[in-house]
C-alpha cells in the first residue's frame, strides 16, 4: 500500500512541474551556479538590453527569443523536451538542433531557478 501511495504522490508532484513549466518565462538574476526566471511580465523584472525568454506549450512546443546583434531580438519556433526523473528540458529548434539545456533546480508559479547543462 505505501508503494501505491508514494506512485501518486510522485506522479502528481512531476505533473505539476510539468504543469508550471508551461507559461512564458524571462531571465532575471544570473548567480554563480544558477539562473532565476520570473514570469513574462512579473513586477520583479528590472529593464534590460536582452533578456533570454521562452514560451512553453502544453504540446512540446515553444518560442524562445534570439539575440540579434543589430538589437533586433526575435522569437524562434522550437520544441522542447521535458525529462521529469531528471528535471531537465532541452530546447530544440524546428530542425531538431540543441538550442538550450538546463536542469530544473526549483520551480514555483512566481519562480523559476535552473542550471544550465
Amino acid at each position: 500500500m505505501k508503494n501505491v501511495i508514494l506512485f501518486f504522490l510522485i506522479f502528481f508532484a512531476c505533473g505539476k512541474q510539468d504543469v508550471l513549466l508551461q507559461r512564458c518565462w524571462t531571465l532575471s538574476e544570473r548567480g554563480e551556479d544558477f539562473q532565476t526566471y520570473y514570469p513574462c511580465g512579473d513586477e520583479r523584472l528590472q529593464p534590460a538590453r536582452f533578456s533570454p525568454v521562452y514560451e512553453f506549450y502544453n504540446d512540446k512546443k515553444c518560442r524562445y527569443k534570439v539575440l540579434s546583434s543589430n538589437d533586433a531580438h526575435n522569437f524562434k519556433d522550437g520544441t522542447y523536451d521535458y525529462n521529469v526523473q531528471k528535471s531537465t528540458v532541452d530546447v530544440m529548434n524546428l530542425e531538431g538542433e540543441l538550442v538550450a539545456q538546463f536542469k530544473i533546480l526549483e520551480i514555483t508559479d512566481e519562480q523559476l531557478k535552473v542550471k544550465e547543462l
